[in-house]
């Protein structure tokens, strides 16, 4: 890989990793830089990220899907749906924690494409994906009241959302800015009235974050999205998805690091261990390709 494009990989990862912090900001106002600012209700933030998305992409909505049924489901999962359970789960999840629990995007991808696309896994990928869910079981289980973390657990069902959305895709592939014009289009509607319905104060408490709050909303759509997914894909049609997929790694490790950092993110030897344990698994599935669903050792990439 040329330098200029690995380093361009390296910015991207970056940008991902910082995007659990943000995203934890927008939700709660943690850690604080803004008094007085508790966070946007979590639809109603999902609802202001796609329509932003739409915005930016609408001119690249033509040629439509021809597949409109699988287009909403697509829709659903790798937006709507799964961002909402995102962002739910880091109303108490850590940006450390929630950065692990999203990486059994790729063994759920793996999985699903066994039993929807007939991919067949050798002993490696299964190991891959046992030590990974074996990790993230480690990450989730608070050892003080034997219970589950809910956060991280909604985390993991985004996980799963995600990794469905990846399965749909594969039956009706489009390029990647006119995928999340689609996406944009198809998510903010039913959010903006499940979030009229359910929440309250929407437009006060988005006000009370001033003029930081929106830097970051125009930083999970400009740098995440647009820069991020655009950057990627590039790399993705230039380089083979066996040599992109380990180093995207470096995304949840920057998301880990800066929850240590920035939102003090308490650090125990679950979290260590459990996160190597699930890094290391998804390491493994996304170094043997699947072949049915090449992208599956990316799926993870499709959050946040």
């Amino acid at each position: 890989m040329k330098l200029r494009d690995f380093l361009a990989l390296v910015a991207v990862c970056v940008v991902w990793g910082l995007n659990f912090v943000v995203a934890k900001f927008s939700v709660t106002g943690a850690p604080g830089w803004v008094p007085g600012f508790e966070g946007t209700p979590p639809i109603f933030f999902a609802f202001m990220r796609f329509a932003l998305l739409y915005a930016f992409l609408a001119p690249w909505l033509r040629p439509g899907p021809t597949d409109m049924k699988t287009m909403i489901g697509v829709a659903l999962c790798m937006g709507a749906l799964q961002y909402v359970l995102i962002f739910f789960g880091l109303q108490t999840a850590t940006p450390s924690g929630m950065a692990i629990a999203l990486q059994l995007g790729v063994p759920f991808a793996t999985i699903l494409s066994v039993f929807m696309l007939k991919e067949q896994i050798g002993k490696v990928r299964l190991a891959g994906i046992v030590i990974a869910f074996g990790g993230i079981m480690l990450v989730v289980i608070d050892p003080q009241g034997a219970t589950l973390e809910l956060g991280l657990m909604i985390g993991v069902a985004a996980a799963f959302v995600g990794a469905l959305g990846m399965i749909l895709v594969k039956r009706m592939p489009l390029d990647s800015i006119r995928m999340q014009a689609w996406i944009g289009l198809l998510s903010w509607p039913p959010l903006l009235i499940l979030s009229l319905l359910t929440e309250q104060d929407q437009i006060s408490a988005a006000l009370s974050g001033g003029w930081l709050f929106l830097a970051a909303l125009l930083f999970t759509v400009v740098l995440v999205n647009i820069f991020g997914h655009g950057v990627f894909y590039y790399l993705l049609q230039k380089y083979d998805a066996t040599l992109i997929a380990p180093l995207t790694l470096m995304a949840p490790l920057v998301g880990v690091i800066s929850g240590l950092v920035i939102t003090n993110d308490p650090v125990g030897w679950q979290l260590l261990v459990g996160g190597g344990l699930t890094l290391s698994g998804v390491g493994i599935i996304a170094f043997r390709q699947n072949k049915k669903l090449p992208t599956a050792a990316l799926a993870r990439e499709k959050t946040l």
